[in-house]
């Protein structure tokens, strides 16, 4: 079952670009004031007061995952949207076996000592933009 829905997902070209702007227009700034690089993107989450939060993603030159590739078909924009999941596991098998498309990922760099588990819906299945479903149990206690 979801437990939230935590935030929507956006790529860019320039990442300081797109960060000085949303603190201009929405008063955003990156939690922690910084900016997070793993060897595939760098990303920057901007929270807001009430807990969503926008992410900001710059595929690194090199990169042939989703974001690169999605940035590249359709340009900057919103990518996906984010929900923690409790349960992770029967809830990627109950997807898998309703006949949906999974991708499923670990991802180690993002919070330090923290390795997050991923399910992917790809936007042929979700209407135009990917769907990152996240283990709430993988998370930091902050972020649950």
């Amino acid at each position: 079952m979801i437990r939230k829905m935590d935030h929507v997902i956006m790529v860019v070209h320039n990442l300081e670009e797109a960060v000085k702007k949303y603190e201009i227009m929405l008063h955003l700034t990156p939690e922690g004031g910084s900016i997070i690089e793993t060897p595939e993107l760098r990303l920057a989450m901007l929270p807001t007061k009430v807990g969503a939060r926008v992410e900001l993603i710059q595929p690194k030159a090199h990169s042939k995952k989703r974001h690169a590739i999605f940035l590249k078909e359709r340009g900057e924009g919103v990518m996906g949207i984010s929900a923690f999941v409790d349960d992770f596991e029967a809830e990627v098998k109950a997807l898998k076996a309703s006949g949906v498309k999974i991708e499923e990922e670990t991802q180690p760099s993002v919070h330090p000592g923290h390795t997050l588990r991923l399910a992917w819906i790809p936007p042929e299945e979700a209407y135009g933009v990917w769907i990152e479903l996240v283990d709430a149990e993988s998370l930091p206690a902050r972020l649950k």
